[in-house]
């Protein structure tokens, strides 16, 4: 099966996607294989957190890609892909997604969808990228654990039509292969300027909890030229946020 060009691998039931992408792509899997499932019982995001994939209410796909980019580069890649999920949510599901740095995909100050990207470099060959997506279509509140049911939101929930998870999963492929197509092509600044649209936290209070689990509170500026978010402490001190988790205070 193909879905906007791309081989499509459908699971009914997998540990993680991503898992699942990465170890195909080391056997040598056609570049843009798409690993599905219906639910995962370990999907992973940022940080080591969870992301929960009951089945029936979502989409989970990771792609695989060898894009001709340097290392320097790869980390864009996350950047990149929440333009192109949110240009296909506004395309297919007429609705106005925001991104949280780096990774989050909200409607109205909810979290509905995430994304993972994980690269794997073995000798001279181009590294292995696994790009990996979840989204929550009509996944029900009470799937949530009782903590994240006043943050985590389902497309559905926002939506007066039904929404065809495969006709999306179609968008989001052909906005993915556009935003690549841009970086391999050295038009990053395009990708930024779309992206900087969609920015959840520009000017936004927020605390950014950094890998040292230290915890700074201030103001987002918003990403530099390179996608690093900026973020200006209660003191005046501006922050380089090149990791950590992003805590927006009015969310």
């Amino acid at each position: 099966m193909k879905i906007a060009g791309h081989p499509i691998i459908l699971k009914t039931e997998t540990f993680s996607t991503n898992n699942d992408a990465m170890e195909l792509g080391r056997r040598g899997a056609e570049d843009g294989t798409v690993i599905m499932a219906l639910s995962q019982t370990g999907g992973r995001g940022r940080l080591g957190k969870t992301w929960l994939s009951p089945a029936g209410g979502g989409l989970y796909f990771s792609i695989i890609m060898r894009p001709a980019l340097a290392p320097a580069e790869l980390s864009k890649i996350t950047l990149a892909a929440g333009v192109a999920l949110c240009r296909a949510i506004e395309s297919t599901c007429l609705l106005s997604p925001l991104i949280k740095w780096p990774n989050d995909i909200l409607i109205d100050g909810k979290k509905c969808g995430g994304i993972l990207t994980e690269s794997l470099f073995e000798s001279a060959a181009p590294p292995l990228v696994v790009l990996g997506a979840g989204l929550n279509i009509s996944t029900p509140t009470t799937s949530f654990p009782p903590d994240l049911r006043n943050k985590t939101t389902s497309l559905q929930h926002h939506s007066p039509d039904k929404i065809d998870g495969k006709y999306l999963l179609a968008s989001i492929l052909t906005e993915v292969d556009h935003v690549m197509a841009q970086m391999i092509a050295g038009t990053w600044e395009d990708i930024l300027k779309t992206w900087r649209k969609h920015d959840a936290t520009l000017g936004q209070r927020l605390t950014w909890v950094t890998a040292g689990r230290k915890a700074v509170t201030g103001v987002s500026l918003g990403a530099d030229d390179d996608g690093l978010l900026h973020v200006r402490d209660d003191r005046g001190i501006i922050h380089e946020v090149l990791s950590g988790d992003i805590r927006l205070l009015s969310s």
